[in-house]
This record gives structure tokens, sequence and C-alpha cells, in this order.
């Protein structure tokens, strides 16, 4: 279930979060928050019938350039 709310929030921090993660907006940004707080980034826990653009959160994570293992 989707509710639209109004909360405040740190913009200085949203917008660092969305630099770091490459995140089109504040909603991205507050979406993955949530869902890594609640440690809900496997698939499975997703219905299968119902679309995500969010569900893969390896995705998100921010890569260095000098890791190479």
């Amino acid at each position: 279930m989707k509710k639209r709310v109004e909360i405040e929030i740190d913009d200085d921090l949203v917008q660092e979060a969305i630099r770091r993660f490459h995140l089109a907006d504040t909603r991205e940004a507050v979406y993955l928050a949530l869902k890594t707080l609640l440690g809900e980034s496997d698939a499975e826990n997703e219905q299968e019938d119902e679309y995500d653009e969010f569900s893969d959160l390896s995705a998100w994570q921010p890569r260095r350039s000098g890791d190479s293992g």
C-alpha cells in the first residue's frame, strides 16, 4: 500500500544520498533508505506480480573505482 505523506527532512543529507547513489529524486532516496533500514534487499521479500523499480538494492551500492579485489 502506498500513501502520500509530508515529512520534514534534512535536504543536505538527501542531496548527498542522491549524489552518492545516483538517485533521481528525494522519493527514491527515502525509499532506498527505508528499504535498507528494514533489511529488505532480497527480491524474495517482494511479491512476484508487483513491479518494483527499486527491488535490486545492490545496484544502488556505491562502487569505488580502485576496488579490484
